[in-house]
């Protein structure tokens, strides 16, 4: 694995629709992107959009980081996202079939991903062993979504989450804890000093 990021790739995976517009997570998206800017170069993807498969490919094959910011619908990725995932995770681009056991045939070994959540449920949701998560902490409660990169061959890197973002939003409260959180788990305070 690389240890020096020369390039990231921000995936927004908000999913707009008449409940929720997107603009908390493209906002976060925005500021992941502003963040990482001064230290590496910067690939952006919108799910929402239209998107060509192999220039989707082209840019994780470039990056050594991917940061994917996404709210939680109904306990998973938003649709939009799902769809992106199955169209640009092909065969013999993010994985083949080897003869080593049951998900060792990734091929994006090297690369790192951060995964960057929104919740409307509060942070205490998760600490307490008898609210609805059981004690589940965030990333637990995404097992899916990482297990499906672990596959692929990614590292995973500490995971980011915002909570209560419809009823009490903070948004830049959330935006200041993303960044810190960013320049802690990526080492750019220490890049900055070394220039």
């Amino acid at each position: 694995m690389k240890d020096q990021i020369t390039t990231a790739l921000v995936i927004n995976g908000a999913d707009p629709s008449a409940y929720s517009r997107g603009e908390f997570n493209t906002a976060m998206a925005d500021a992941a992107a502003a963040a990482l800017a001064p230290h590496m170069t910067v690939l952006r993807s919108r799910v929402a959009d239209n998107y060509n498969v192999q220039a989707e490919i082209e840019k994780y094959r470039a990056a050594d980081l991917v940061i994917y910011q996404y709210p939680v619908f109904w306990f998973m990725v938003p649709g939009r996202l799902k769809q992106y995932m199955d169209d640009v995770f092909a065969y013999d681009a993010f994985f083949t079939y080897n003869d080593g056991p049951y998900g060792s045939g990734g091929l994006m070994h090297g690369r790192k991903v951060i995964f960057s959540t929104t919740w409307n449920a509060p942070a205490e949701a998760f600490a307490d062993r008898n609210a609805f998560f059981g004690g589940m902490n965030p990333a637990e409660a995404i097992l899916p979504m990482r297990k499906a990169h672990q596959y692929c061959g990614f590292t995973e890197l500490p995971h980011f989450s915002s909570h209560n973002v419809i009823k009490d939003p903070q948004f830049a409260s959330h935006k200041a804890r993303l960044e810190s959180h960013l320049r802690k788990v990526l080492h750019l305070e220490k890049a900055v000093a070394a220039a």
